[in-house]
């Protein structure tokens, strides 16, 4: 298929094309992340509604951390003081 990425339930990794770079790149590994995460909290959602809210999610995470560079510095910070 034509798809940049895919999260594999059995083996809990994500699979991504090496070719893809930039920020279609982190959308992808956003939105696989996102797959992981219904998943992982056993989120009940039909396939065509799962991958809406995905869609939805990791554009919408995408967006933010373009439109603010400096977040993804700042989250960290924040996550390294416990």
């Amino acid at each position: 298929n034509e798809a940049q990425g895919q999260f594999f339930q059995k083996e809990g990794i994500i699979g991504y094309v090496a070719s893809e770079k930039g920020v279609c790149h982190a959308n992808t590994l956003l939105h696989e992340l996102m797959h992981a995460i219904i998943y992982q909290w056993n989120i009940e959602l039909d396939e065509k509604k799962e991958e809406n809210l995905v869609n939805t999610l990791s554009n919408g995470l995408t967006t933010i951390f373009v439109d603010n560079p400096d977040l993804m510095d700042y989250l960290k910070t924040k996550i390294k003081e416990g």
